[in-house]
């Protein structure tokens, strides 16, 4: 068997790697890849493995501005949804918004004590 390029090697785990990305399972990948590129289990296995390292690779993840992202869209939305009057969209959208801050985050601290707190009357 002819050695491939590696041109189609990237290809072909692009290719992977989009089938992955709609869920394909290995058997619907090994299925379609021994019929149009004529290459065995074993390779099919490395394709995939290259592909999952692609699709990780591409989704980097920076805290800081997909934060600042998600804000500015709700800010905008929010500014829509007042000149548009819709005021309880602006609400839902606020909440969102704070909900995003972390402005609705409980801090409980732990002394190490457990007690038992009723609120039923004496």
């Amino acid at each position: 068997m002819q050695k491939s390029s590696k041109h189609t090697v990237r290809q072909r785990i692009n290719e992977v790697s989009e089938m992955l990305i709609k869920a394909k399972s290995r058997n619907e990948i090994i299925h379609y890849s021994s019929e149009n590129w004529n290459v065995g289990e074993r390779q099919i296995d490395k394709y995939i493995a290259q592909a999952r390292k692609l699709i990780q690779s591409e989704i980097q993840k920076n805290i800081e501005y997909d934060y600042a992202k998600a804000v500015r869209r709700y800010e905008t939305l929010y500014q829509s949804a007042i000149d548009n009057r819709d005021y309880r969209l602006a609400s839902s959208i606020n909440k969102e918004i704070a909900n995003l801050q972390g402005l609705y985050k409980i801090q409980i601290e732990h002394s190490g004590n457990i007690e038992f707190i009723s609120n039923i009357p004496d």
